[in-house]
């Protein structure tokens, strides 16, 4: 009869350490204040390396011995392949929130009306708008006011430099149609990578091009030669139409100012918002324009 091998459990250096790099959580769920177990992930329980160690709260490291009574875990697998997914994401997502210029997001979005406000999200995003880790406040876990404070203790915890969105109204809620759970909201990936650059005020160009011809232009931003917007204005009827990578909007015409002055509104808007170093202004032939100075749109708008 084989002789089982005994358990070899982390030593308390290596503890010390699994808990350094995982902020003290389990790597699966993220929730702060309970107990955790250290899992082997390979199932090996002498293979004590700190790469096969996992730390998962009691409940995780449940559900992966006995997955069959979790049935509520709909879009949750629990074996080692996914384990060992989480520990390394959740181990690299630590290190980088650490960091003096860490490339992620705390983003909190807000549920209800302006007048009425019944709930609050707060994401924790990776720049590519990945979700991290999430905690939710609403009414009956306490008063608004207390929401922010702990928003803002949860982003001191992660990491004290993690820039912080506040996304400036409230959103609707919508549901997975698969577990019935509410979505969350994450911030654009070239937004964020607007965010979290140390140089956006030397390296970022925002290129326009005014049509000459007829009443449109296009816009090109650039941050360190990568584009992050494309966007386009023009005339459509009595209409101004604006579209760009993941957004479109008709905007009525006025009668009270002029349609030069409503276009060059709009975009005054998207510069306001993306804040580049530099901006390029040029028209005539598109293949090569001439610059100008001013954003001054031709009298082809009024037409």
């Amino acid at each position: 009869m084989p002789v089982k091998s005994k358990r070899k459990d982390p030593t308390p250096k290596q503890k010390e350490k699994l808990l350094s790099m995982n902020a003290g959580v389990c790597c699966v769920c993220k929730t702060r204040g309970q107990g955790v177990n250290f899992h082997h992930i390979d199932g090996d329980n002498i293979n004590t390396v700190l790469e096969n160690i996992a730390v998962l709260c009691v409940k995780d490291h449940d559900a992966h011995h006995r997955p069959q009574v979790y049935t509520e875990l709909n879009h949750l697998e629990l074996g080692a392949k996914e384990i060992l997914e989480y520990k390394r994401e959740w181990e690299v997502f630590v290190k980088e929130a650490q960091k003096e210029k860490p490339k992620m997001l705390a983003v909190i979005n807000i549920y209800g009306t302006e007048e009425s406000i019944h709930s609050m999200r707060l994401i924790f995003q990776t720049i590519e708008s990945k979700t991290i880790v999430e905690r939710l406040y609403h009414l009956l876990t306490g008063p608004p006011e207390s929401w922010i404070d702990s928003a803002i203790d949860e982003v001191c915890w992660l990491g004290s430099n993690i820039p912080l969105v506040i996304v400036n109204k409230p959103l609707p809620i919508e549901y997975c149609p698969c577990c019935c759970k509410s979505l969350a909201n994450v911030i654009n990936s070239n937004v964020a990578k607007r965010i979290t650059a140390s140089n956006w005020e030397q390296n970022s160009i925002c290129s326009i091009y005014i049509n000459s011809l007829q009443p449109s232009l296009a816009i090109i931003l650039f941050y360190e030669k990568e584009v992050l917007l494309t966007a386009s204005l023009h005339k459509c009827g009595e209409h101004l139409h604006f579209i760009c990578d993941n957004f479109e909007e008709r905007v009525p015409i006025k009668k009270s100012s002029s349609v030069r002055t409503q276009a060059t509104k709009i975009l005054s808007k998207v510069l306001d918002e993306w804040h580049p170093a530099q901006v390029l202004i040029g028209t005539g032939d598109e293949n090569n324009p001439e610059i100008i100075d001013n954003l001054n749109l031709p009298r082809i708008w009024e037409n």
